[in-house]
């Protein structure tokens, strides 16, 4: 499903969009077969462009499924600066089975417990439709829903990725998953650094 308003790339070589090693002739308007291109086409190594030429724009290779799923993490980042690194600590004169109820009803470890398994969640549907979209826009083979059970990022990567070879387009989800993923690699180190000075404290406490 091509936007009339967008114009056709111009005739020439180009990376198969169907997944083939050999590139294809598009004419201007369609794709050719391999025994219709023109005599006179353009010779393959004069001109061979490795993205296959689309009338999609990049809005049409983005949907609002993969940006949540590029942004999901964020619901848990906070929760890793919320946490009390006190209740992962033993309290003096405090049985096992305490101590492990006082941690797990941190409001920021329900956070980022209760975070985690909403982004799991979540994401299945998101990714299923996701590819029922673009499919329905006529991308070919979109990346598969099924690799959502590796991960949101893994899923936002490999679609992202996929996208960009068969249109040219749908690469910003993925930077933005990365952008993501960095904060929260940097939230998880400034709650493993609280977590080490305070245990160091608490061993000083009781050594001295």
């Amino acid at each position: 499903m091509n936007d009339a308003s967008t114009p056709l790339p111009s005739a020439g070589w180009y990376r198969d969009p169907a997944g083939g090693a050999a590139p294809r002739w598009w004419n201007g308007t369609e794709w050719a077969a391999a025994n219709t291109v023109p005599a006179d086409a353009t010779p393959l190594a004069a001109n061979y462009s490795h993205t296959a030429p689309s009338a999609l724009s990049d809005a049409a290779t983005n949907t609002w499924q993969i940006w949540v799923l590029a942004l999901l993490p964020l619901i848990i980042a906070p929760s890793y600066l919320l946490i009390d690194v006190s209740s992962w600590l033993p309290a003096v004169g405090e049985d096992a089975v305490t101590a492990q109820l006082r941690q797990h009803s941190d409001p920021g470890y329900l956070l980022a417990l209760v975070g985690g398994w909403l982004i799991y969640g979540v994401s299945i549907p998101l990714a299923i439709f996701d590819r029922r979209i673009l499919s329905a826009r006529g991308i070919d083979r979109p990346f598969h829903w099924a690799f959502i059970f590796l991960g949101s990022l893994v899923y936002v990567i490999g679609r992202s990725v996929v996208a960009r070879r068969r249109t040219g387009h749908g690469i910003a989800p993925l930077w933005a998953a990365i952008g993501v993923q960095v904060l929260s690699i940097v939230a998880g180190g400034i709650f493993v650094v609280n977590l080490v000075n305070a245990t160091m404290n608490y061993v000083t406490e009781f050594t001295y």
